[in-house]
């Protein structure tokens, strides 16, 4: 459906539950120019953004906010076997249920990120929960990669560490490994059950 609410058909090349992202064909679609794509990577904590969806049922609506945070480790995709974790865009532009799949943009237009989910504080109207003013988007730089693993392949692909980490072993000294997987690239790297992570690269990991 466009802006117009004319109605098309498309196919479905291909999905991601885990990012839930799809790659639609719509042939019928001549006229639309497709939106810019900005760079993740060139975000700075407190640009403007603007973030467009559906939220409630309310369609087409736009909230204006600014970017919160970078990096933002948050799990996505509804079902234990679809739970991947992404390095979030955080928000505070409002993003509430129907926000999610709706692009976030900066003031220039560009799309930066891909609305996915928010942080609640509790029920609201219908027993859904509202924005707080913690909203999250996929990096769109995330969503060009899966989009191209998705044109190429049909399916997209995720990576993978093979170690569980004891998130209540919240120290602020490093991450401490609880289980690595037989076999797992984090067995191949050398990690052992009962490591602590204080390091990765030139990143000091605190927790």
């Amino acid at each position: 459906v466009d802006h117009k609410g004319r109605r098309y058909k498309a196919d479905v090349v291909g999905r991601s539950a885990v990012y839930d992202l799809a790659v639609l064909d719509v042939p019928e679609v001549k006229e639309l120019e497709p939106a810019s794509l900005g760079s993740t990577s060139r975000l700075r904590i407190g640009e403007g953004v603007v973030a467009i969806g559906s939220p409630l049922g309310l369609s087409s609506t736009v909230t204006s906010g600014i970017v919160s945070a970078l990096q933002r480790p948050v799990s996505t995709g509804q079902t234990e076997d679809d739970t991947s974790y992404i390095n979030a865009v955080q928000t505070d532009a409002a993003i509430n249920p129907g926000n999610s799949g709706g692009p976030l943009v900066n003031l220039v237009g560009q799309v930066i990120g891909v609305n996915s989910a928010i942080a609640t504080a509790g029920g609201g109207e219908g027993g859904e929960a509202g924005s707080i003013g913690v909203g999250f988007a996929i990096p769109i730089d995330q969503v060009k990669v899966t989009a191209a693993q998705i044109l190429k392949t049909g399916k997209a692909t995720y990576p993978i560490v093979g170690a569980s980490v004891d998130v209540q072993a919240a120290d602020h000294n490093g991450a401490l490994i609880s289980v690595v997987d037989a076999g797992s690239p984090a067995a191949a790297g050398g990690l052992k059950d009962g490591d602590r992570v204080t390091k990765v690269g030139d990143v000091t990991v605190t927790d």
